[in-house]
C-alpha cells in the first residue's frame, strides 16, 4: 500500500470514529434530557500542553502566574496530566475530548464496567491501616452518563456507615448546591472522592494513601469522561492538579485535568464551619453553570 493510500485509510478510521463518538455523545445528551445545546463562549483554540488553558473568559481574572486569560500560554505550576500527543484541539468542539489515549466506552457498557471496578475497590487491601478499620468502601454515587462530576476528599463516618459518598451534613449541603443552586438532580452528577475508605477520626488522607486509590478515581473518570469537573476543597486540588497552592488562589478560574475543564471551589465542609465563604462558592458555581449552559438563578438578599 502506497503512503497516500495508509493516509486516507488514517483519515477515514478518524472521521468514523468521531462520528461514532458523536452519536454517543448526542444520545447520552438526548436521554438526560437535553434537547438544545448552547454555543460554547470560549473562542480560543487551546493547546492540550498549556498548564492553564485560556478559555471560558468570563471566569474571573486571576492571580500572577495562573491566570486564565491572554496570551494562550500562561505561566503557572499546574501542568496539565498525560497530554495526548498530536496537534492542538480546538475548544469549540462539544465532543472532542483531548487528554485520553482510548475512544469513550459506549454508553450502554458503562454501568457493568463501573460494577466490575467497584467490586475490585470493595476487596482492596493496598493500605492495610485502611482496610482494617472501614466498615465498607465508599465508590461514588451518580450517572454513569454524567456531564459533570464532583470529586472531594475522602468518605466521613456517615459515609463509610453507608457506603455512599456525601451523606452527612456535608452531603446535604452539596446536594443543595447541586439541586437548589444549580437546578440539577444529584442523580444525574457523578460524585466521588480521592480515597474510597474512610481515614481513622477523619484525617486527612496521606500520600500514599492517595497514591494507591488515584489509579481508581482515574479509571473512573476515563469511563465516564465527564465534560466538567469541580474539585471540592484543598486536598481533591493537591492530588488532582498536583499544587499546595491555597484555595483563594486556585479558586474562580479555570484549569484542566486529562484535558477536562475543571474548575476548583471550597469543599462543604468548608463552607458549614466558615459560611462567608458560600458566596465565593456561589460564585464559583455560577462560573461552572454559564460554561455547561445552564441557567442562573436570581439569588435573594440574604439567601446562602
Amino acid at each position: 500500500m502506497h503512503g497516500d493510500d495508509r493516509d486516507l485509510d488514517d483519515a477515514s478510521g478518524s472521521a468514523r470514529r468521531l462520528i461514532r463518538e458523536l452519536r454517543q455523545r448526542l444520545e447520552g445528551l438526548h436521554r438526560a434530557g437535553v434537547r438544545d445545546l448552547p454555543r460554547p463562549n470560549w473562542i480560543e483554540p487551546v493547546r492540550t500542553d498549556d498548564p492553564v488553558p485560556p478559555i471560558f473568559p468570563q471566569a474571573p481574572a486571576a492571580a500572577a502566574g495562573h491566570a486564565v486569560e491572554q496570551p494562550p500560554r500562561p505561566a503557572g505550576d499546574l501542568p496539565t496530566r498525560k497530554p495526548a500527543p498530536g496537534p492542538a484541539l480546538a475548544a469549540t468542539s462539544l465532543f472532542q475530548e483531548p487528554g485520553f489515549e482510548t475512544a469513550p466506552l459506549p454508553l450502554v457498557e458503562r454501568p457493568s464496567i463501573l460494577r466490575v471496578l467497584a467490586e475490585e475497590v470493595a476487596i482492596c487491601t493496598k493500605c492495610a491501616n485502611l482496610a482494617a478499620t472501614r466498615t465498607q468502601t465508599v465508590f461514588a454515587d451518580g450517572s454513569p452518563t454524567a456531564r459533570l462530576m464532583f470529586i472531594g476528599e475522602a468518605p466521613g463516618a456517615d459515609e463509610d456507615r453507608t457506603g455512599i459518598p456525601f451523606v452527612g451534613r456535608a452531603g446535604q449541603l452539596l446536594t443543595d448546591m447541586i439541586t437548589k443552586g444549580m437546578g440539577l438532580k444529584r442523580q444525574d452528577v457523578y460524585i466521588a472522592n480521592i480515597l474510597k475508605c474512610r481515614p481513622p477520626e477523619n484525617r486527612e488522607p496521606s500520600g500514599e494513601e492517595a497514591a494507591n486509590c488515584l489509579p481508581y478515581l482515574e479509571r473512573q473518570i476515563d469511563i465516564i469522561r465527564p465534560e466538567f469537573i469541580c474539585l471540592l476543597g484543598r486536598v481533591a486540588v493537591q492530588y488532582l492538579l498536583g499544587t499546595t497552592l491555597s484555595m483563594g488562589k486556585l479558586r474562580g478560574k479555570w484549569y484542566r485535568y486529562q484535558g477536562i475543564p475543571t474548575i476548583v471551589t471550597y469543599h462543604p465542609a468548608y463552607l458549614l464551619r466558615n459560611p462567608v465563604a458560600k458566596k465565593d462558592a456561589w460564585e464559583d458555581l455560577q462560573i461552572l453553570m454559564n460554561a455547561m449552559g445552564l441557567p442562573v438563578p436570581s439569588r435573594k438578599k440574604g439567601q446562602d
